[in-house]
C-alpha cells in the first residue's frame, strides 16, 4: 500500500508576551490621545455656547437700556428745581458714570423692585433675564452683569454731564467663570445719540 503523503507541518507559534505588552502599549497611547481631544472637543464646544447665551443675554440687555434715555432708566434721579429750561437739575449737574450691577451667585441681587414704574419693570426685565440665564454660578463664583453709562463730549460745554452731552456711551460687561477656573467676560457698548447731528 502507498502512503500518502502527509500535509505540511505548519508552524503554529503565537504570539510573545513582548509583542502583546507592546500592541498594549500602542492602543493605550492611541486611546489617551483620542480620549484628549474628545475631551478638549467637548469643553470647546461648551464654552462656544456659554459664550453665545453670554453675548445674546448681554445684546438684550443692550437693546433694553438704550431704548429709553439710559441715565433715566438706571435711576438717575429727575429732580427738576427749574421745569421751564426743560431738563432735570440732576441731569445737568451729574458728569460722573451712572453704574448699575446685577448678581447672581445663590441668589440674584438686588431684589426685584415693587414700583410700577416703566423703568422699575424694565430694571426687574433685565434682572430676570440674568437671573435665568443658562451661565454656569456658585456662591463663590457668580455671575455679575454691569450696566455703565458714560456722558460724552459736547463742543457746547467744556463740563460734560447728561443735560449737554452729545452721547451718551452705554457698555453692558457680563462676566462669570466657567469650569470654576476660567475667568470669562464679554462686553457690548453702543452710543446713545442725545442730540440730533
Amino acid at each position: 500500500m502507498m502512503d500518502l503523503p502527509s500535509a505540511p507541518q505548519r508552524n503554529e507559534r503565537g504570539f510573545s508576551l513582548a509583542e502583546v505588552l507592546v500592541a498594549v502599549a500602542l492602543l493605550a497611547v492611541i486611546l489617551l490621545a483620542l480620549y484628549g481631544l474628545i475631551t478638549a472637543g467637548v469643553r470647546r464646544a461648551y464654552s462656544g455656547k456659554k459664550m453665545t447665551e453670554a453675548s445674546v443675554l448681554a445684546q438684550h440687555v443692550l437693546e433694553r437700556v438704550n431704548v429709553y434715555e439710559p441715565q433715566k432708566l438706571l435711576g438717575l434721579s429727575q429732580v427738576d428745581t427749574s421745569p421751564a429750561d426743560g431738563v432735570p437739575d440732576s441731569y445737568a449737574t451729574t458728569t460722573a458714570d451712572v453704574v448699575m450691577s446685577w448678581t447672581r451667585g445663590a441668589t440674584t441681587t438686588p431684589a426685584a423692585e415693587t414700583a410700577s414704574t416703566a423703568e422699575a419693570i424694565e430694571r426687574n426685565e433685565v434682572r430676570s433675564l440674568l437671573a435665568t440665564a443658562d451661565l454656569p454660578v456658585t456662591a463663590a463664583r457668580p455671575a455679575t452683569l454691569t450696566v455703565t453709562l458714560t456722558p460724552l463730549p459736547t463742543t457746547a460745554s467744556p463740563a460734560v454731564n447728561y443735560a449737554n452731552c452729545s452721547m451718551v456711551r452705554v457698555t453692558v460687561d457680563l462676566d462669570w467663570w466657567e469650569w470654576g477656573t476660567r475667568h470669562r467676560t464679554v462686553r457690548l457698548q453702543a452710543l446713545n445719540l442725545r442730540s440730533q447731528p
